[in-house]
């Protein structure tokens, strides 16, 4: 049975403001609030492997974006993940990300994605950027802009590599690879 064209982009749009609340439709936000709105909701609808160590907090890094990182820690107020309050860290290129459930980098250039993500290859950190080629370098989730619209890309294959399930509410978000 075919459904009427009408209800898929009201599926999409009730998705959407489940997914992401009111913020996601509002005109006034921020590029960077935005952002951290969506890397909250990837962590939210990704599970991590029962066998990673819990620790005090679920660890949000940033790297290179201190406006992200600004906004997460606004989103994340009062909030917890896995049963664990979430902590948002800004961390260096050259610093360990392997504590790290989910990094958020910006403004690297290729070759240092391409380091970055490869040592986390296959360890359970969600990896996110919206570094153009990210996906293709072995990032998980890309964000651009299509339409004036922030979207994102998912890599499946490179998240289950790392032991991550991203929740189908999530994958049929994303735009195809």
């Amino acid at each position: 049975m075919r459904r009427p064209l009408g209800i898929v982009p009201l599926a999409i749009a009730s998705l959407t403001l489940a997914l992401f609340g009111s913020a996601a439709f509002a005109q006034d936000v921020t590029e960077p609030a935005l952002k951290a709105a969506f890397i909250y909701n990837f962590a939210r609808f990704t599970t991590w492997p029962a066998d990673v160590p819990a620790g005090d907090s679920f660890t949000i890094c940033v790297l290179n974006d201190s406006a992200v990182a600004d906004a997460l820690r606004k989103a994340v107020i009062g909030k917890s993940l896995t049963e664990r309050p979430i902590a948002v860290t800004v961390v260096a290129a050259a610093a360990p990300k392997r504590t790290c459930r989910v990094l958020y980098m910006a403004g690297l250039q290729a070759s240092q994605v391409a380091t970055v993500v490869a040592d986390l290859r296959e360890v359970p950190v969600l990896t996110i950027s919206s570094i153009d080629g990210f996906a293709s370098a072995g990032g998980m989730t890309q964000f651009f802009f299509e339409h004036g619209q922030l979207r994102f890309r998912i890599d499946l294959e490179t998240a289950k590599r790392a032991g991550l399930q991203i929740s189908s509410r999530l994958l049929i978000m994303a735009r195809p690879q």
